[in-house]
């Protein structure tokens, strides 16, 4: 089945007047970090998506021509997939915040700072699961960009690490591992191929808590700051940067994700400003 595709529409129909692609990707790290793949020419993203049964990932590649109501989705290496398996990709809209709520809050806070709208500001990318986002925004802590970089791309490289078939690496497509993969995987195994220091307990404690409650999904559903906020710091290893830029990605604005880099570019920036 190599080098067929298939093409699956998202409507954004209703979205048309907020929505670009390339502003709904490109506006915080995240959209570096492996596996999102972003290529400037063709302003398109790729990266594998998980079917329905949460195991198997496909390689999709998203793009959208300005003015079209429709997002192209391209599934690579397969003809056909069940109804199931194309609405679970389909759930990428939460990456790229399609929905009529992320829709109302672009526009509110479009009407607040004009300049955001001039820019086509508003849509923060993220991740198509919770647990990727928070997963993400501990290995941006006590860490270079790069090293974050590095152990993103070794998380999605774990399971064709430890596959011991070769035909089924073949088969594999290399995404950010879900709460389930780690605890199997364990601990030893994932300090052991991806080198996060102490983040790797924090990283296990948090897959562990996620597959014996569905703590994720209540996170997912709470739009309160303060409860949010207090589910996080039940997990060890999330400060309030961590916090913060989870929350961020949940639409939660109210605490700003600030570190020491953030401070000194503010610093530059204001300083530059104040000699003008």
């Amino acid at each position: 089945s190599k080098n067929k595709r298939m093409l699956l529409c998202l409507s954004v129909e209703k979205y048309k007047s907020t929505f670009n692609l390339e502003k709904a990707v490109c506006n915080h790290g995240f959209f570096m970090m492996a596996p999102n793949k972003w290529n400037p020419s063709t302003k398109s993203l790729q990266r594998p998506l998980r079917l329905m049964d949460q195991c198997c990932s496909v390689m999709v590649t998203i793009s959208h021509l300005p003015g079209e109501n429709n997002l192209h989705v391209h599934v690579h290496d397969v003809q056909l997939l069940s109804l199931e398996d194309q609405q679970a990709i389909l759930a990428l809209s939460r990456m790229l915040r399609i929905s009529d709520e992320d829709e109302n809050t672009v526009i509110e806070f479009q009407k607040l700072y004009p300049e955001a709208k001039e820019e086509g500001f508003g849509r923060i990318f993220r991740s198509p699961s919770i647990f990727e986002d928070a997963v993400k925004s501990l290995l941006l802590c006590y860490s270079s960009w790069q090293r974050t970089l590095k152990m993103a791309k070794s998380l999605c490289g774990l399971k064709l690490q430890l596959s011991r078939s070769n035909r089924k690496k073949q088969q594999l497509v290399g995404n950010f591992p879900t709460s389930k993969e780690l605890v199997e995987i364990g601990e030893t195994n994932l300090q052991k191929q991806c080198r996060l220091g102490m983040r790797a307990g924090y990283i296990m404690k948090l897959a562990k808590k996620v597959e014996k409650n569905s703590v994720m999904e209540k996170l997912e559903k709470e739009k309160s700051c303060w409860l949010a906020y207090s589910i996080l710091d039940e997990f060890k290893g999330f400060g309030p940067f961590s916090t913060a830029t989870t929350l961020m990605c949940m639409g939660i604005y109210e605490k700003v994700p600030t570190d020491t880099e953030t401070k000194a570019l503010l610093k530059q920036v204001l300083s530059t400003l104040c000699t003008i």
